[in-house]
């Protein structure tokens, strides 16, 4: 965030925040605005899926100072998400959720947390009123390391509920690999400082007159329209910007290549059984490539790497620097401060780079 404010403006503004909460977020309110930590201090976020990535996006959004986090998940902790999680502290066998919630609560005494260990896929195909009621009820909606039809299907059912303010995040951490996807509606307003120079006149003692640039600061309201997560999936090769070109990074089909696998086997590639997942990733790459329609070669990059080799369960570097590119994401779609990712987010450990794509219209 780059947008500051003075001293002065942060006493003459906090009517609304307690003397304990101006203490306590005084950094970041000096930081982003009074404006925008009332903001945060009224949102409700859903968290679905408290996976590794999941826990890091839970740090950065409790720390920051919101209203309430509520969390589903129903899956439990198992030797491989222990080791890189930021709360199960090794618990195995039991509920990710449930055991994590007193030590989120401790990140931040002052933000609601609560947990509940619902089959979200069930939900989603039953149209659970609960589940309905409670899209209704939060300001942002993240979900992590789902499969594509999970993902797609709770997109739709959130921007039916929520059809004048959405802001909706897919994320997904594979090994040394990650993606997320945003989705803030058909209008997402957001503002900006912007630095503008304009000439000025100067007078000198001997009423000569010199020209000089003076820098102005101004806010800047903007707009951004956001596509679909099944539009997204939709986009074959095509046009910059809208389509998949070779200049779109190959991450982002190595994303299609595992949603497809999630959906053959309801699961993403195991250590349990590499040698099988890794075989059929090179079967999937194949078909995903034609499926759509780019050429092959645009792999090349991450098959020098032998990227099927480097996508089993989450690692907590990757995990912490994409939970930290998405939490700070969804603090500006909160504040609406800063442009926001459009429209997706991919990350790629091996060569410890990140690259946002706009893809889909």
């Amino acid at each position: 965030m780059s947008i500051c404010v003075d001293s002065t403006s942060i006493t003459s503004n906090e009517k609304d925040l307690t003397e304990d909460e101006t203490q306590l977020y005084d950094r970041q309110i000096r930081l982003w605005g009074v404006e925008a930590q009332r903001k945060l201090r009224k949102s409700n976020v859903l968290l679905i899926g408290l996976s590794c990535v999941g826990s890091e996006i839970t740090k950065n959004l409790v720390l920051c100072g919101l209203k309430s986090l509520t969390i589903i998940d129903d899956k439990v902790v198992n030797k491989y998400n222990s080791l890189s999680h930021l709360f199960t502290r090794q618990t195995l066998g039991e509920n990710r959720g449930k055991v994590s919630e007193s030590h989120i609560r401790a990140l931040n005494p002052m933000v609601d947390i609560l947990t509940h260990d619902w089959d979200v896929e069930k939900m989603i195909e039953d149209n659970d009123e609960k589940l309905i009621q409670l899209l209704k009820s939060v300001d942002v909606v993240c979900i992590t390391n789902y499969g594509a039809e999970t993902i797609q299907k709770l997109n739709v059912l959130y921007r039916s509920v929520n059809s004048d303010e959405v802001k909706f995040y897919a994320v997904c951490n594979w090994g040394f690999y990650a993606f997320s996807f945003t989705d803030l509606g058909k209008l997402h307003q957001y503002g900006v400082e912007e630095m503008n120079q304009k000439e000025v006149e100067l007078e000198e003692p001997h009423k000569k007159k010199l020209k000089s640039l003076e820098h102005d600061k101004s806010f800047v309201e903007k707009t951004l329209t956001y596509s679909s997560f099944e539009n997204f999936l939709s986009v074959k090769a095509g046009k910059s910007g809208i389509g998949i070109t070779k200049r779109t990074n190959p991450c982002v089909i190595l994303a299609h290549v595992m949603f497809k696998f999630y959906s053959k086997h309801h699961r993403y590639p195991s250590p349990n059984s590499r040698d099988d997942d890794i075989n059929d990733l090179k079967v999937l790459q194949k078909a995903v490539t034609e499926e759509l329609r780019v050429d092959s070669s645009w792999m090349s990059k991450l098959d020098d790497d032998k990227w099927w080799e480097h996508v089993y369960e989450e690692i907590s570097p990757v995990s912490a620097i994409v939970g930290g590119v998405i939490g700070q994401d969804i603090i500006r779609a909160i504040s609406a401060q800063d442009t926001p990712i459009k429209n997706v987010f991919v990350f790629n450990g091996i060569q410890c780079t990140g690259f946002i794509e706009s893809i889909g219209k």
